[in-house]
């Protein structure tokens, strides 16, 4: 048994396309490791800026021998009746170059007679001849979204390939891509190449990250991010302080890093009037660096970033990094002056230059319509309505201000930060700030009501409107990320616990889109419902109840969030009760036995006979009064035995007409209290 280790060394890579490159070449050699070795082990990757690498343990020598089974002509054609082959059978071996012998005559499945069949073994061959014919095949196979070629060659990569590193065990795998061969060397870090031209031997294998950190190459990505977080959490405390997090930052240093050092600068502390949310995100745009705070969320005057190398002995990359920062925070101070100049309300007429949708108009008219929808949910929330329409009022001109023009992702944020320093009520210039959350389905949700109302009116807008015009998500295609604003709605009544329609505020979305709609009402909605039910059940998974709790508590109704909440909670308290296994059952047998019949509600007990049956509905007032989930969901548990012996003792759909429609109206009265809580046809 031998490791594999290929590497490929090429010209800077954008961090973009290392990690789906590197995914996709692993999940090609996995695929034919198992169809031509027989084998599924794990695939260890290694990328950084200029290195895409895989190590794969334990393969074999050899190939296994491949089995190949070859059917022929039916027996009456190969044999004569004396059982001497025929000059169709000896055809038939001398083509698959067999002996006569080694023909058998059996009768596949889907054949009418036996016919001949051969087995054909072919001898594995060496993996490293293998791995030579297929290794260039898989490279040159990857997906490339920008694919270059460079002189006249016709090969086509991300970016130029430089040197190629290919090791089974301790031989070379002999084979070439773009005219590079490959061998057992590489190249470190530029600068230890200063100093030590000639490439790096790389001994083996498993001396494959050594040898490279010895060139000025941590190769290991994960690595290179661990260690990279740990400065920064050291030099941040270190500073009288604490890194503000964002992993996103984490990872795109890593990426674009060969060796994972952090660097500490400075920036003049007059910058530290800017809102916090412009430093941060300048510095995360422009430096691709961290700020630092103090223990009350207040930043320092100093920022983290990476160097990419082991030192900086004579102080450039701080002191370079520190004066590109400072032109570019005097570039954000002047932004952010010059918009304070004018009132935020005044630019809303320069909205109507800027376009939302094509058809839905501009975001003039978009404020128009969230303005309405605001007054409209606060009021069925039992929230301030006017406060609602003033914060929507102003909501969206931030949109045509300098600041957001510079970095799209302060939209809303730099409303919130002009509206507190033009002195507005806190409410408002905090809704207007949280009113594009969340961001993500990880993402906070607003923490004000105001703030809440704000967003949901957005949202609801946009996905509203956009089915209107026939912009519906299919697929993995989403360009307006209508399935993210979906979600964000859901999960804002959900965890606030609003008990607001989605269905119906959707409908009151559409009447204010009205003519600019170009699909029929009727069928925007229908799609609308689907939509949002989706939404419901994965925000139900996300919640983490199980599989059961989730297809039985929608099915018995979801547009009832608060509802649908506290059913799911009492479920999930009585998820492991055996005796709802039993329930189960006999639900589907109710659902079965009624769904060809129209049987009244009006109960005649009287008529009823049997003890199991009297004993049923002697039950019913309790639980149709019964107005806690959780202690219907006791009782209806306490029917399994009871309706067990029901479904064992009685015929429901008998031959004397009355006692058959009480027994019907027994059936419906039970599933309607089932339904109530949840519909237990789906418990399973």
């Amino acid at each position: 048994m031998s490791d594999l280790l290929l590497e490929i060394h090429c010209e800077e890579i954008p961090a973009r396309f290392l990690s789906p490159l590197s995914t996709e070449f692993a999940e090609g050699l996995l695929a034919w490791l198992k169809d031509n070795l027989a084998i599924q082990p794990e695939v260890e990757r290694f990328q950084s800026p200029r290195k895409l690498a895989w190590r794969v343990k334990g393969l074999p020598a050899l190939q296994p021998d491949q089995s190949e089974v070859q059917v022929g002509p039916p027996q009456r054609m190969c044999v004569d009746g004396d059982g001497n082959p025929t000059q169709t059978g000896l055809k038939f071996a001398e083509k698959w170059g067999a002996p006569f012998d080694q023909v058998r005559f059996e009768q596949p499945a889907g054949k009418k007679e036996p016919v001949a069949v051969v087995t054909l073994v072919r001898k594995g061959r060496p993996t490293l001849e293998l791995l030579a014919e297929t290794l260039p095949r898989l490279v040159s196979g990857l997906h490339v979204p920008r694919a270059m070629r460079w002189g006249s060659s016709e090969f086509e990569f991300v970016r130029p390939i430089r040197s190629i590193l290919c090791l089974l065990g301790p031989d070379v795998v002999p084979f070439e891509l773009d005219g590079v061969k490959a061998g057992r060397a590489t190249f470190g870090h530029r600068l230890y190449h200063m100093d030590h031209p000639a490439k790096v031997e790389v001994p083996s294998t498993d001396a494959y990250e050594t040898a490279l950190e010895a060139a000025g190459i941590v190769v290991s990505c994960p690595v290179r991010r661990e260690r990279l977080a740990r400065q920064i959490d050291d030099l941040a405390t270190a500073a009288g302080g604490r890194v503000v997090a964002d992993d996103e930052l984490l990872t795109t240093l890593a990426e674009i890093t060969e060796f994972p050092r952090i660097v500490v600068g400075e920036f003049p502390g007059s910058f530290l009037a800017l809102p916090k949310e412009v430093l941060v995100t300048s510095l995360k745009e422009h430096q691709k660096a961290f700020c630092v705070e103090d223990t009350q969320g207040e930043l320092l005057p100093c920022f983290l970033t990476a160097a990419n190398r082991p030192d900086d002995p004579d102080g450039f990359i701080k002191s370079g990094n520190e004066w590109v920062l400072r032109a570019r925070l005097y570039d954000a101070r002047f932004f952010f002056d010059e918009d304070r100049k004018q009132p935020l309300a005044d630019r809303m007429e320069k909205l109507k230059s800027l376009t939302f949708q094509r058809e839905l108009g501009s975001y003039f008219d978009k404020t128009e319509r969230i303005t309405a929808l605001s007054e409209a949910f606060a009021s069925a929330l039992g929230l301030d309505g006017t406060d609602g329409k003033l914060v929507a009022r102003s909501c969206k001109c931030d949109l045509v201000t300098l600041m957001v023009g510079e970095f799209p992702e302060l939209q809303g944020i730099m409303g919130g930060e002009y509206l507190k320093r033009e002195n507005a009520h806190p409410k408002v210039w905090q809704a207007v700030k949280e009113h594009y959350q969340p961001v993500s389905s990880e993402a906070p949700i607003p923490a004000t009501p105001l703030g809440g109302i704000l967003a949901l009116a957005d949202k609801m807008d946009t996905v509203a409107g956009c089915f209107s015009v026939g912009i519906i998500p299919t697929g993995s295609k989403d360009p307006l990320a209508l399935r993210r604003a979906g979600q964000g709605i859901v999960r804002i009544l959900f965890e606030k616990n609003w008990n607001l329609n989605p269905v119906r505020a959707a409908a009151l979305a559409l009447e204010g889109v009205g003519e600019k709609a170009t699909r029929p009402r009727a069928e925007t909605l229908e799609a609308l419902e689907s939509f949002f039910r989706d939404r419901v059940a994965y925000q139900l998974e996300q919640a983490g109840y199980a599989g059961p709790v989730r297809r039985a508590a929608l099915a018995a109704g979801w547009t009832d969030l608060v509802d649908l909440k506290s059913r799911c909670e009492s479920l999930a308290a009585f998820g492991n009760d055996p005796r709802f296994d039993s329930l189960a059952q006999s639900a589907k047998r109710i659902s079965n036995i009624l769904k060809d019949e129209t049987p009244s509600e009006d109960l005649d007990a009287a008529l009823l006979q049997q003890p199991e049956e009297k004993a049923l509905a002697l039950q019913l007032p309790a639980l149709e009064s019964d107005p806690d989930h959780a202690s219907l969901l006791a009782a209806l548990a306490g029917l399994a035995q009871p309706l067990e012996a029901f479904f064992n003792a009685v015929m429901v759909k008998c031959e004397d007409p009355a006692l058959r429609a009480a027994r019907l109206s027994l059936l419906l009265r039970l599933r309607k209290a089932f339904l109530r809580v949840a519909d237990f046809s789906q418990w399973q």
